[in-house]
């Protein structure tokens, strides 16, 4: 019986939750968090054997890119290790080649990362360094953020690379004459530093305070815990307590603190360039386990909180403390990736403060107004043993929110994490397949986080806007696209030319003036932004469509007649072939060119020995039939054919002839009319 009463007391201990509060103030947001915040550090080393970085793996490329636009480090202790650069092949494993440097350029661009590549100071010439400077920059300016010269130089008099009496001042020496061969060299070179393991109030204070003028971004490294083999009894041992505790987030902070105290002294950003939860590899049973999510997402927001530029977690390979383990050709998601995910899906816009009443439990809350109103708050558990129950204030105006959760099945676990009740796919893709929506009663919002987990909660305003995806009317057509617009619709951003009901974790319904509910297919589910299908079926006339607890009324037509630009510059979203009379040959024509950053058009060729022949997409028309109309700079121009364009779902085609009389007439507007409504006006450019 007394063992009965023991484990029924205990379970309602197991069970019990602890009130936490947290205010936010949208109103006073802080310091911007930059777009390429998340960052990875690897071995320079690691570049110069085929194997050794798995530049050309689709799943690794999956996994960087959908937790960037990002900034990767290549540096680390092997830097200093190679013995030299080349142009041409080598063998040798110690030395650097231009080959190598291209991997690792081309996998920036297709992941869509930029890089800080670090040049050895440890065998030292400056004329060698300056010949590699040289070369990334003249075949990867477009992708090169930076240069660092030289790695940990504060270790140097204890690591063998220097002797026991090099200081600071014998680092910038060096440091100097390397910079002024580089910057001889390529003019427009932007170099960084001083990428030092600790020594903030002395080794970093000092290089900043007499090279800051030269450098772009002020880096450092850290590693608040160290390997429980060093000494178990240590304050910053690597355990699970130290790694959720006051141990690691005392330290992170009150380096993040005086680093942005030097940066702002001479003006220029700072970067946490080499980081991760314990040096020399990490700790097994720490550093690979659910508690270092935990304690990534925080440490992120940490220094996001002291303006950091960003923060580099050092990886690479299967040791224990990567983000993506990699061995062989097999990639996996580690623990502490998953708190990538959460913060780019957090991490947007401005920090914002919160007022935190913890209650005694190891709790931590943070906050983030996104451009677009929406406000983010993400409550990071880090007790073992209490559950919380959370009431969170978000500010005036946030009536509706959306909630997503990081969970795994114990604090210690290696595997089964999950963030929107969804693991990383072995193909390296993620989204999430959960995310509920509430409402905020009475000014606040009331969560539970489990002990040994997080939560990620969007407020929006509650308001939700439907339009036609073309036009941006109020009217839409059976089987057209149409968009809806509203602040914390949805976590991430992801698109489906396959249109399923939910999508990333997002899904809707429209009631049709008869009163029945269809749910919608989805084409993009995007934080402020759905894109979908009008399901075939819905009744005409005013309709309700709904995503969570948001709801906006709308007008469904038979058709509803609108034309897409190209990203909103009014350019028509177009194709064109040239067929020459008498033949079927084509050829393509450009109809606009957008590598300026924005799109204008391009001037069509119209003689009289072919045709022309352009492709408008659009939405809405499909149910026109044949009655189709369209004019060019107010002449009528034969319509070929319209209808369904039959790969994307709610997409139309409608192609026309280009007559002669528009040869010579520059930009003209282009609108289609069908069932007395007129499409929006697109642009096309005629030459001659």
């Amino acid at each position: 019986m007394r063992r009965l009463a023991l484990l029924c007391a205990l379970a309602a201990a197991a069970t019990a939750q602890t009130a936490v509060t947290i205010a936010a103030h949208p109103d006073r947001p802080g310091a911007a968090i930059p777009r390429d915040f998340i960052g990875l550090s690897f071995e320079s080393g690691s570049l110069t054997s085929a194997t050794g970085f798995p530049a050309e793996n689709p799943v690794f490329r999956q996994m960087v890119s959908q937790i960037g636009p990002g900034l990767a480090r290549f540096g680390g202790n092997s830097v200093d290790r190679l013995t030299g650069w080349t142009h041409g092949s080598s063998t040798d494993t110690t030395v650097m080649t231009a080959s190598d440097a291209d991997r690792v350029f081309a996998w920036a661009r297709a992941a869509g990362w930029r890089v800080l590549w670090s040049v050895g100071l440890g065998h030292t010439d400056s004329a060698a360094g300056a010949d590699e400077a040289a070369y990334v920059y003249q075949t990867a300016a477009d992708v090169l953020a930076g240069l660092e010269i030289g790695n940990e130089p504060d270790l140097y008099h204890s690591n063998g690379m220097r002797p026991s009496s090099y200081n600071i001042n014998d680092y910038i020496q060096e440091w100097q004459t390397y910079a002024d061969a580089i910057q001889a060299q390529t003019p427009e070179a932007v170099l960084t530093g001083s990428a030092a393991a600790g020594s903030i109030g002395t080794w970093t204070k000092t290089f900043a305070q007499q090279m800051g003028s030269r450098i772009a971004l002020l880096t450092q490294h850290l590693y608040p815990l160290a390997p429980y083999s060093n000494n178990p009894n240590a304050g910053n041992a690597a355990t699970v307590p130290h790694i959720l505790g006051a141990t690691a987030r005392n330290t992170e902070d009150n380096d993040g603190a005086q680093l942005l105290s030097i940066a702002q002294g001479q003006k220029i950003p700072w970067r946490m360039a080499e980081t991760n939860s314990c040096y020399n590899g990490g700790q097994s049973g720490v550093s690979n386990v659910f508690a270092s999510a935990l304690w990534g997402v925080d440490y992120m927001f940490t220094l996001a909180g002291r303006s950091a530029a960003g923060v580099n977690f050092h990886g690479g390979g299967s040791g224990a403390y990567t983000p993506i383990a990699v061995s062989g050709s097999q990639v996996t998601a580690r623990p502490l990736y998953y708190a990538l995910l959460m913060f780019r899906a957090a991490g947007r816009g401005r920090v914002v403060p919160l007022d935190v009443a913890a209650n005694g439990v190891n709790l931590t809350a943070y906050g983030a107004l996104d451009p677009d109103g929406t406000l983010r708050v993400v409550i990071t558990n880090k007790d073992m043993a209490q559950d919380a129950a959370v009431t969170v204030t978000p500010g005036a105006g946030y009536t509706a929110a959306l909630e997503m959760f990081l969970t795994a099945p114990a604090v210690d676990s290696t595997t089964g994490v999950t963030l929107g009740d969804a693991a990383v796919g072995a193909d390296g893709t993620w989204l999430p397949a959960q995310l509920t929506s509430a409402a905020v009663a009475g000014g606040s919002l009331n969560i539970a986080v489990p002990a040994a987990s997080a939560a990620l909660v969007a407020f929006g305003n509650g308001r939700l806007g439907v339009a036609n995806a073309a036009t941006g009317k109020n009217a839409i057509a059976v089987d057209g696209l149409a968009s809806a617009y509203g602040e914390a619709l949805g976590i991430v951003e992801t698109s489906s030319a396959s249109a399923p009901q939910t999508l990333a974790g997002m899904s809707g319904t429209i009631t049709d003036s008869a009163g029945v509910a269809r749910p919608v297919s989805l084409t993009y589910a995007g934080t402020s932004q759905v894109n979908f299908v009008v399901p075939n079926g819905t009744a005409l006339g005013p309709a309700t469509v709904q995503f969570g607890t948001l709801s906006a009324p709308v007008t469904v037509a038979a058709v509803a007649p609108g034309l897409f630009t190209m990203g909103g510059s009014g350019v028509a979203a177009a194709i064109a072939v040239r067929v020459p009379n008498g033949q079927s040959t084509q050829t393509a024509v450009p109809v606009f060119n957008c590598s300026s950053g924005s799109c204008v058009p391009v001037p069509i060729a119209i003689d009289n020995q072919s045709t022309v022949y352009v492709s408008l997409y659009g939405t809405g028309i499909r149910g026109a039939g044949s009655s189709i109309a369209c004019t060019a700079g107010g002449i009528p121009v034969q319509v070929t054919s319209a209808g369904a364009q039959g790969e994307f779902p709610g997409l139309d085609q409608v192609n026309i002839a280009i007559p002669t009389s528009l040869r010579g007439r520059g930009v003209v507007d282009v609108v289609i009319t069908t069932g007395g409504q007129t499409s929006n006006t697109v642009r096309l450019e005629f030459g001659g």
